[in-house]
């Protein structure tokens, strides 16, 4: 491998095929790829990234990259998840564009041309979606509830965010703030930034497998990280609106018991020593106070430690300098 030097000028594309969990066939890919590139004068270069977990399967594959020019490799020193490695691998590229593959044929390679003419017609970031996918119901029924749940918490409609071929401008990934362990929220986070994000279709591979099952303890991990990151993305700047919002309900289904007791009370005569109602009305009420404290001090801190941060990306900046006739 050639490291890039001072005197080298940046290329236009960096491919970054990373390899974290499941992902484990790479030089497979990087085969079909520096396929489908020789024919194209395309100034690129490759990165290969593994998670520390598959630092066996990147010792095997160094041997085959002696030969290869613009071409690199890196490794994670402990176990981090997807996100990070390609975050390593981003970090040591140094194309203008950055596309994302995964270390396994889940598209044809051609998709990195559809992906870096989305890039260069101004979209910031682009989400693979693969088009006419040959998948069984049980995989189409588990997508589908998935983007579902996706679009019910952070509005977004992205028809396969599962797809590991992404594409992206370099400075994107650099702003993005760091969060759980996956890709697919890449792009929601890019679109709550402020960037431009479309969506690609893109070929499937011809040997992409029909069934991809994972265990449950991954699809749980997933419906978590979708729940944080749905509050992180609505409410990250106004906590007080959710916690205000379960607060009042709370506060408000209390009160309303208790006055219905205290009614009970004075014109129907009835007791409230052994009422458990009234335990009830008191706890609503303490649990509403609270929780309603808990967002204004969520307020109170984003108010103290980030009001110095800037809160907008500007995208367009014009200066026109010179007098008025």
């Amino acid at each position: 491998m050639h490291p890039a030097t001072a005197e080298t000028p940046a290329p236009t594309l960096s491919v970054v095929i990373f390899s974290s969990r499941n992902e484990a066939r790479p030089l497979e890919v990087l085969a079909e790829l520096r396929r489908w590139l020789a024919g194209r004068a395309l100034d690129h270069e490759v990165v290969l990234a593994f998670d520390a977990d598959r630092a066996g399967l990147a010792h095997g594959v160094r041997g085959n990259l002696e030969s290869l020019d613009r071409t690199r490799l890196v490794v994670l020193s402990a176990s981090q998840g997807q996100l990070a490695t390609i975050r390593a691998g981003v970090a040591v590229s140094t194309g203008r564009y950055v596309v994302t593959l995964p270390a396994f044929p889940q598209v044809d390679p051609s998709a990195v041309g559809v992906v870096l003419e989305a890039l260069e017609r101004g979209a910031d970031y682009v989400v693979g979606c693969r088009a006419a996918r040959r998948i069984s119901w049980f995989n189409r029924l588990v997508s589908g509830v998935f983007n579902a749940m996706v679009h019910a918490a952070t509005g977004t409609t992205y028809r396969d965010i599962a797809c590991g071929a992404h594409g992206m401008r370099r400075e994107v990934l650099a702003a993005i703030p760091s969060y759980g362990d996956n890709q697919l929220f890449l792009p929601i986070l890019a679109a709550r930034e402020g960037f431009t994000v479309v969506e690609a279709s893109l070929p499937e591979h011809k040997t992409a497998p029909k069934l991809r099952v994972f265990s449950p303890g991954t699809y749980l991990g997933r419906a978590l990280s979708l729940f944080t990151l749905a509050f992180l993305v609505r409410f990250t700047q106004k906590p007080l609106r959710p916690f205000g919002a379960l607060g009042a309900v709370l506060f408000g289904a209390g009160s309303l018991t208790a006055l219905v007791l205290l009614v009970q009370r004075l014109f129907m005569h009835r007791g409230l020593a052994d009422r458990p109602l009234l335990l009830l009305a008191l706890l609503l009420v303490t649990a509403g106070v609270q929780v309603i404290i808990l967002g204004l001090l969520g307020e109170l801190l984003i108010y103290l430690h980030f009001r110095d941060q800037v809160q907008y990306r500007v995208r367009d900046r014009i200066d026109i300098e010179g007098g008025m006739s």
